[in-house]
């Protein structure tokens, strides 16, 4: 029962963290950040062992009556292993690096305590093989990220939290009344048995329950028009949280498109006027999102805006509906995890370190903090797309995959995609130019590079691009093979 252990371990430990806390003050983040690392060594352990061909099957008896038979089930496959493994990955890293970050807050027993409560919720939500497991584990997220952005955030977080409690529950009663629909009517809950649903359901119901589920998911994923809640939230979450939100929370909801949607809606998504008009939407999320971040000023503002564009290019490759197209689309799950996680934690140095996020008021630091500015530069040609770090294979496999989908609409949508990755490059060389070069300002003459214990995370993030970049097949090798079971092929 070794994912059944992976997904639990952190809930567990949250019960013990607590009382730890009010010992240890901040250093409990270093305790905290143990059983996120086991998580992350037992899926590495599972990688590693299966390489490439991955299919692991965990169930166990949940809920069993005369009317409803229901498991606590874990899968771990090509799809879901690469989003499970950049979870764990950055949620470690990022529990590590709130340890330098909250040294002069209060409440680390209830803020560490909540992070792995949260982290249980987006492991289980990636892992889970039933549709009531899947939204146990949707709403174990939104719960603790509330509290953690209401306690712990900037500026008017109480508002803001609740703000973002408010859209994503709204889109929650989507999901959970879609869910329940599909369990009544195909007198099942489990994941692997919904493309019975093209036997079972009429071509309108897949399609109303496709809107509902799109439109639930896209929520989380702060997809154009829904993304109401993203801007505020990720700027005024504190900044570790900021990281996991943008880098691995928003890209839960992609996931279950794939792995929940897909089975119900494929058959008549594929070549579809419905791809179109998706794709159109993925493409509005990536020059609305592109555009904002432009005209800000405040880093995480600049970030989170990012995010939206980031996440149109994700959803343009999974609604392209090609197997390459969702390819790019997983592994740009995973590089999105690397480098926004990466330049978050950026925003954060600048936040300890000199206590300031606004642009115009910064310059000249990369003469000051020159491993921050290297790091900070990879992020930033990884969102850019310049060969060499991770994000361009990713974007290019969307983009190709979005090509091969033969329709001369999508041809166009394409060529309007890749121009508006000069956006990404446009918002992503102000904000180094105008943080890191320049004239140092007088009052930054004792600015400093972090804590080791803000900088090694970064390093580690930093690093790992780099290499994806160089060699990619690290985690593509095992994303093909689970694709033709998806595509039906």
């Amino acid at each position: 029962m070794l994912l059944i252990f992976l997904v639990f371990i952190p809930l567990i430990a949250s019960v013990i963290i607590y009382p730890l806390g009010k010992l240890l003050k901040h250093r409990v983040g270093y305790l905290a950040s143990i059983p996120i690392i086991a998580s992350l060594s037992g899926l590495l352990y599972i990688g590693i062992k299966n390489y490439p061909k991955l299919e692991i099957f965990e169930v166990v008896e949940w809920v069993k009556t005369p009317y409803i038979n229901v498991s606590l089930g874990f899968l771990i496959d090509g799809i879901s292993f690469p989003i499970a493994l950049i979870i764990a990955l950055v949620t470690a890293l990022a529990c590590i690096y709130s340890v330098s970050y909250l040294e002069h807050e209060e409440g680390h027993s209830a803020y560490f305590s909540y992070y792995l409560i949260y982290t249980t919720g987006m492991l289980g939500a990636v892992l889970s093989t039933n549709l009531i497991q899947f939204f146990f584990f949707w709403e174990l997220m939104l719960v603790p990220s509330y509290m953690l952005i209401a306690g712990w955030g900037y500026g008017d977080r109480r508002r803001v939290a609740y703000k973002y409690f408010l859209y994503t529950q709204l889109g929650s009663i989507l999901v959970l009344l879609s869910i329940l629909y599909l369990g009544v009517t195909l007198n099942t809950f489990e994941i692997g048995l919904l493309n019975i649903s093209n036997l079972l359901l009429s071509i309108p119901e897949r399609l109303i329950l496709t809107i509902l589920f799109v439109v639930g998911f896209g929520v989380k994923m702060a997809i154009v028009p829904l993304h109401g809640w993203l801007p505020e939230a990720h700027a005024e979450a504190p900044t570790p949280i900021s990281v996991i939100l943008s880098g691995v929370m928003i890209e839960v909801g992609l996931y279950a498109i794939i792995r929940i949607v897909f089975p119900i809606s494929l058959p008549i998504w594929i070549g579809s006027v419905s791809a179109t008009i998706l794709m159109s939407l993925a493409l509005l999320s990536m020059i609305y999102g592109g555009i904002m971040a432009l005209t800000q000023y405040d880093v995480k503002r600049l970030l989170a805006y990012s995010s939206i564009s980031q996440m149109g290019y994700m959803f343009f490759g999974v609604a392209a509906a090609t197997a390459t197209g969702i390819e790019g689309s997983v592994f740009h799950i995973f590089n999105h995890g690397l480098l926004k996680g990466l330049l978050f934690m950026v925003a954060g140095v600048l936040i300890h370190q000199v206590g300031i996020r606004d642009m115009r008021k910064l310059g000249g630091l990369a003469s000051r903090m020159p491993l921050t500015a290297g790091l900070a530069m990879i992020g930033a040609m990884g969102i850019a797309g310049l060969p060499g770090i991770s994000g361009f294979i990713s974007e290019y496999l969307i983009f190709l995959g979005a090509f091969s989908s033969a329709s001369i609409y999508k041809y166009l949508l394409v060529l309007l995609a890749t121009l508006a990755t000069a956006i990404s490059a446009a918002y992503m060389t102000l904000f180094i130019k105008r943080v890191f070069f320049g004239p140092l300002k007088e009052e930054f003459n004792d600015a400093t590079d972090p804590p080791y214990s803000m900088i090694i995370p970064m390093l580690i993030l930093g690093i790992t691009a780099v290499v994806l970049g160089i060699y990619p097949a690290l985690i593509l090798e095992y994303i093909i093979p689970s694709l033709g079971f998806l595509m039906g092929g």
